[in-house]
């Protein structure tokens, strides 16, 4: 689903068991006092940036609900690690958004209770990119704040050092090698399945190929340098390590 096509789809059954049409906490209509405004490009601002069709949510027509249980996803890996963290960052905010399940993504780099509290206070899912965290807090600090993830995606590549720290919590894995492997005939073959494997570890059940297809087409043509929602700036040459195709993919 793309933002000029935010077409709305009912739920499945496996999604409407997860949740629920009202938030669970406190969730203001856009702009909110969570939100920074739309033409942020302050690579460190720590404000929620929704697109165009997660803005969305507040209207009932177009069929997003909250979760029930509210999950906190870190996906983190080392700074400038060329490990294509950004498209997974980006690859988790669109199977929600594919899901219809309401979710607010954030780029933090020291990470607290209360600034991670301050945020799960919609009711919404939290997503939170960040890296090293050695650098920014000390290990009490972490040891405190662990407890609140739910999921913690740590991104990898052969011959680059994963970043231990965050590699000893971690729920989940991707690698880079994956994501761009190709068939025989040059066709990809990577990206899907890292998709369907972190829709099923954030238990996005109800997500058809289809639907996995229409979020790989999304992450393939997201604007680089992009803005404060997709954390894509001019240093981003590559989608997951593949150039953008010439032609779109129509979404199935």
């Amino acid at each position: 689903m793309s933002e000029q096509q935010a077409e709305t789809r009912p739920a499945s059954q496996e999604t409407n068991s997860q949740t629920l049409e009202t938030p669970g906490g406190e969730d203001p209509p856009y702009q909110g006092p969570l939100d920074c405004r739309p033409d942020c490009r302050n690579p460190e601002c720590e404000a929620r940036h929704l697109d165009v069709v997660e803005r969305q949510r507040w209207n009932p027509e177009a069929g997003f609900r909250y979760p029930r249980e509210p999950k906190l996803v870190v996906t983190a890996s080392r700074d400038m690690g060329r490990t294509a963290s950004t498209w997974v960052f980006n690859a988790v905010r669109l199977l929600f958004r594919q899901a219809h399940e309401a979710c607010d993504s954030y780029w933090i780099r020291a990470l607290s209770p209360q600034r991670l509290r301050q945020r799960m206070a919609t009711g919404a899912h939290v997503l939170v990119k960040t890296h090293e965290w050695t650098d920014n807090i000390t290990e009490e600090q972490f040891r405190a704040v662990a407890p609140l993830f739910t999921h913690v995606v740590v991104s990898i590549r052969d011959g680059f050092p994963p970043d231990p720290d965050w590699m000893k919590v971690a729920t989940h894995v991707t690698r880079f090698e994956d994501i761009v492997a190709h068939d025989g005939g040059g066709r990809s073959i990577g990206a899907l399945t890292v998709l369907r494997s972190l829709a099923d570890h954030l238990g996005l059940e109800g997500l058809s190929d289809a639907d996995l297809r229409a979020v790989d087409s999304e992450l393939m043509h997201l604007p680089i340098p992009g803005d404060q929602t997709t954390k894509f700036w001019s240093f981003h040459a590559r989608r997951g390590g593949r150039p953008q195709s010439t032609a779109a993919v129509a979404p199935q």
